[in-house]
């Protein structure tokens, strides 16, 4: 299944859905999207990631969602919330300790996805698509440790 990745802005409170398989190329769009919500534009209350109808995410999806976690970290010292299933895509992030960045929680997030606006990826060069990519690689590099020591030389690789 194509993936694809929507986002609301609701009474302060950032949604952003996730479905199907999402990949780098679905990420141009994400990307733009955290860029404006931590522009400093606006106050946000909470951050509601929802994976309940995601099937995988590649590691740059992971990289942006990272970044999510790590920018509103320094914004409101909390932690979003990731909304999914126990599923392979729950072993996946456990796997890059989002348990260690984010509050999981099993159950139904509660937000219509007609209220969601798609993010689509802008036209966008190899050279910029490189440029996320590698990023979004050290953001998951930045969650801890063990991260660091497993994505420092795919960065590096990359650069």
């Amino acid at each position: 299944m194509s993936g694809s990745i929507y986002a609301a802005s609701i009474d302060n409170i950032r949604y952003i859905k996730f479905l199907g398989t999402v990949r780098y190329s679905h990420c141009g769009g994400l990307e733009n999207h955290i860029d404006q919500m931590f522009s400093g534009a606006s106050e946000i209350e909470a951050i509601v990631i929802d994976l309940e109808d995601a099937d995988i995410l590649d590691s740059t999806a992971l990289g942006l969602l990272a970044r999510v976690a790590i920018e509103y970290r320094k914004l409101a010292d909390q932690r979003p919330v990731i909304f999914l299933k126990k599923s392979e895509l729950y072993n996946i992030i456990k796997r890059v300790c989002f348990d260690q960045v984010f509050e999981l929680v099993f159950d139904d997030p509660k937000v219509a996805p007609a209220e969601m606006t798609e993010l689509v990826d802008g036209n966008q060069n190899e050279q910029q698509t490189l440029k996320r990519v590698v990023e979004a690689h050290r953001y998951l590099a930045k969650i801890n440790k063990e991260n660091e020591k497993l994505y420092t030389d795919i960065t590096s690789a990359m650069s």
